[in-house]
């Protein structure tokens, strides 16, 4: 499934992540051995737009060691 980053320091970026996992890990931009937490929204999960792949949104959770 197509992912959207609405929020947080990866904001903009999309990706594929696997169907039925809520939280997604990706590296810190600019924290070494940092991981941002980001999480499917229940209220506005999909998003269909023109010209945009079928995905979910993320929202930023926070930051967590790795």
């Amino acid at each position: 499934m197509r992912y959207y980053v609405i929020s947080g320091p990866h904001q903009g970026d999309t990706g594929t992540m696997t169907d039925g996992v809520g939280e997604i890990r990706i590296p810190h931009p600019s924290m070494r051995g940092v991981h941002c937490r980001y999480k499917v929204n229940s209220t506005d999960a999909m998003i269909e737009q023109p010209g945009l792949e079928p995905g979910v949104q993320l929202h930023y959770a926070g930051d967590c060691a790795e």
